[in-house]
């Protein structure tokens, strides 16, 4: 269930004390965000988004890791505008990302995934 991911996540971040977030891959329809203390050698943990139908987001950004980074717009103003600004398809969910200079970012998906397993740039 998406709520369960994203709580998920939400506590994987908040185990650090300071943590990037760049898009990663962007291919066909998957959208994959790299999550990490320094991307000069490695990331920490990645989340997948499937069957995205709309990004609306910087590349990369710094997460303030006390609150919660991501969650889902549902039922509110904001995600009722959202949907009639872009014409969000039924079946896809807005998820909301935070930055620490309080921006938000959207990215507009069918699901979402969490792949918790670092990357290593260098052998």
């Amino acid at each position: 269930m998406k709520e369960d991911v994203i709580a998920v996540i939400n506590k994987r971040v908040k185990e650090f004390i300071f943590l990037d977030a760049s898009i990663y891959k962007y291919h066909d329809d998957g959208l994959t965000l790299a999550l990490s203390e320094d991307f000069t050698y490695f990331h920490n943990f990645e989340i997948r988004f499937r069957n995205v139908f709309t990004v609306i987001s910087n590349t990369s950004w710094s997460l303030e890791t006390k609150n919660d980074f991501i969650r889902i717009l549902e039922n509110s103003e904001e995600s009722c505008h959202l949907n009639l600004k872009y014409g969000v398809v039924i079946g896809n969910s807005i998820f909301q990302l935070s930055t620490d200079e309080d921006k938000v970012f959207y990215i507009i998906a069918e699901d979402i995934e969490l792949i918790d397993n670092v990357v290593r740039y260098y052998s």
